[in-house]
């Protein structure tokens, strides 16, 4: 099926927004929120859904106001609470080579990341609203996470109704952002991996616009 007929098709949007932010960052590019919908509401007749999917703090009423905004435009809001994962202190063992005694040194110290887990939230929606049906539709991600791909490769194989694009930065010397795993999904029928900056002037503006 070509390019042309999935956008007559039942499709559904699911952006992983921290990822593909970052990805454009790198780009010089960010993503202008009502510019997308836009473009992907003008693009497909059969838009179901716009999913964002995105980490947060409970405490941070700047994106509460902002998924409001985005809300009240058409965008359907998944968010999970950001939680706090210790990383423990790294040491290692060195041998004096003068009077042969051991230090150990700490060479990272305790740290602490904030993670969401949005991709399994997105996973299992879009295998939710996808993994039964009974007529052709499409699936588009936005992402360059390889986290995704065996969901992708699964879904397809499943469901051979199910079409899925990604809409990613392209991978370049200069940019590697995009996995090599979502790359190497392009050998399989019905899936489409879009270079996002050809429609950046539709979705994006330059950083600092």
């Amino acid at each position: 099926m070509n390019k042309t007929k999935l956008k007559d098709l039942y499709t559904y949007v699911y952006i992983d927004s921290s990822n593909i932010k970052n990805a454009l960052k790198v780009s010089h590019r960010q993503i202008d929120w009502k510019m997308l919908f836009d473009y992907l509401k003008n693009t497909y007749k059969n838009l179901k859904v716009v999913n964002y999917f995105e980490g947060i703090d409970k405490a941070d009423m700047g994106k509460t106001e902002e998924f409001k905004n985005l809300e009240k435009y058409g965008y359907k809001i998944k968010t999970l609470a950001r939680k706090s994962y210790k990383n423990s202190p790294k040491y290692k063992t060195f041998k004096c080579q003068n009077c042969k005694e051991k230090n150990t040194v700490e060479i990272l110290k305790e740290s602490k990341t904030l993670k969401s887990n949005i991709d399994v939230y997105l996973c299992s929606e879009l295998m939710g609203d996808l993994f039964a049906a009974k007529k052709p539709v499409h699936a588009i991600i936005l992402t360059c996470d390889g986290d995704y791909a065996e969901m992708i490769r699964n879904i397809i194989d499943k469901n051979p109704n199910v079409y899925v694009s990604v809409f990613a930065t392209p991978f370049t010397k200069y940019n590697n952002y995009l996995s090599v795993r979502l790359k190497e999904l392009e050998r399989i029928e019905r899936y489409y991996l879009v270079n996002i900056l050809n429609v950046r002037d539709k979705v994006s503006v330059p950083n600092g616009v």
